[in-house]
């Protein structure tokens, strides 16, 4: 009988064929050894199913799966389904591990007496130029749910039990946010843990940076309301304080409203803006003055060339 290995890597992934091989090396080069890796293929149309054969060749520990394009969330669900580690780990197919990250887990792991909950590593921005490091805030014991809510945590930075995934998955409703969602139904119920060492590598590129010609904040917002105000998230909300729920629903109302400055379709501007005032009137009130005066004809006109002196 086959032993289960200890570790599960999931990685879903989309027309990344090309950088496929650099993620997967990352494990293999582990110090740590007992893991699998589940290469969930989203409906890719490039050569992803003909690299991950060529991984497969020499090393039986990788798995793929092919599903029709369903987005990440069903991605990784599906890849945990397939799994069989008692503990669960969402690489994303362009990041990648330092050869420690699976040691110093599970040396967490065990000191912690192998908990049924969450832990999280920190991370290194992987450049064009080269590795940069990142200054996360250390989370305070007692505040997990608080931190989930307001420190963005990638799905390559989290390790999961397994039984805590038969409880909370990703929400293949929600994208952009999903990971946000899942991480803080996980800290209502179960212990987190921070790795504080950085053991994950963050690639930096034109896909996962702000974009303003892209309403991606829309997505986002879309996800925090159902997270808000659905039945399937009634138990979770209520341990969500007001004041957080409206800080992040203008947030996000003031980058859609960025995102139409940029487009130049100013009535869609104020409108966004009136609606993050609506949420949160405290919030980045100079700047949401100085995009509504600024697009006005005349006044507008001397504001932004004041600006460029």
């Amino acid at each position: 009988m086959q032993k289960s290995p200890f570790f599960s890597i999931i990685i879903p992934t989309f027309n990344r064929g090309y950088i496929l091989p650099e993620t997967v090396r990352s494990i293999q080069n582990q110090s740590f050894a007992d893991w699998e890796v589940i290469i969930v293929d989203d409906g890719s149309t490039d050569n992803t199913a003909s690299v991950v054969r060529s991984l497969q060749q020499n090393d039986e520990r990788i798995s793929y799966v092919f599903q029709e394009n369903a987005e990440r969330s069903a991605a990784r669900n599906n890849g945990a389904i397939q799994s069989k580690g008692q503990y669960l780990l969402f690489l994303d197919s362009d990041d990648a591990f330092t050869d420690d990250h699976l040691d110093e887990l599970n040396q967490l792991i065990q000191r912690h007496k192998a908990p049924v909950g969450m832990i999280f590593s920190n991370m290194i921005y992987l450049t064009e130029d080269g590795l940069e490091a990142v200054e996360l805030p250390l989370m305070q014991a007692g505040k997990e749910f608080e931190y989930m809510l307001l420190q963005p945590i990638t799905p390559s930075r989290v390790c999961i039990h397994r039984d805590v995934f038969s409880v909370f998955r990703f929400d293949p409703q929600i994208t952009i946010v999903e990971d946000l969602v899942l991480w803080v139904c996980i800290a209502s119920q179960f212990p987190v843990y921070q790795l504080t060492k950085p053991t994950v590598l963050y690639r930096v590129h034109p896909d996962n940076s702000v974009d303003l010609s892209r309403n991606s904040y829309a997505k986002r917002y879309k996800g925090l309301k159902r997270f808000f105000t659905h039945d399937d998230y009634s138990v979770v909300s209520t341990k969500i304080s007001p004041d957080i729920k409206s800080h992040l629903l203008a947030e996000c109302t003031f980058n859609i409203a960025r995102h139409f400055e940029f487009v130049r379709n100013y009535s869609a501007m104020n409108y966004m803006l009136l609606r993050s005032l609506f949420h949160k009137f405290s919030y980045r009130n100079k700047e949401r003055l100085y995009m509504f005066l600024s697009h006005l004809p005349v006044l507008g006109y001397w504001l932004r060339n004041r600006k460029r002196k």
